[in-house]
């Protein structure tokens, strides 16, 4: 992870890495850069194949709202050192307990943000999750102003 020695690093975790989690990373980043807070927000997914693009239409509906997704690659779990991180949030109950019960990351260093997978859905499908997403992301952000 490539941060300052005082920034602190999350990470946002979904299945592919292509939809939920890089949108949650990538919306992240922006509003805690334009908050100027010391804390960055990484992706990954816990099937991911690494190098994969973010879906068209994830990077359509962030591309609305000014978040650019075009340049991203998918993570999987392991290119991460994952118990560094200060924080995981899942975007399901499925993905927190893979990662207590089979990476061992302590339940305290997770939260669920149950946000339903949109992959294959339409545009307004996508529209929705992010929008669910950019609400998550900014009751996070607070947590970091203080």
């Amino acid at each position: 992870m490539m941060q300052k020695d005082n920034m602190k690093a999350i990470a946002f975790v979904c299945t592919g890495n292509t939809c939920r989690s890089p949108m949650a990373e990538a919306i992240f980043n922006k509003k805690a850069e334009e908050k100027n807070l010391d804390v960055r927000a990484f992706s990954f997914g816990l099937a991911a194949v690494s190098g994969m693009p973010a879906s068209q239409n994830a990077v359509e509906v962030c591309g609305e709202i000014g978040v650019d997704l075009r340049n991203h690659k998918s993570h999987f779990i392991y290119d991460f050192q994952v118990g560094d991180f200060e924080k995981i949030y899942c975007m399901s109950r499925e993905h927190a307990m893979i990662l207590s019960q089979s990476v061992g990351i302590p339940l305290e260093k997770i939260e669920v943000l149950d946000v339903a997978d949109p992959y294959g859905g339409s545009i307004e499908i996508y529209r929705m999750c992010r929008d669910i997403i950019v609400t998550c992301v900014d009751e996070i952000l607070r947590s970091y102003e203080n």
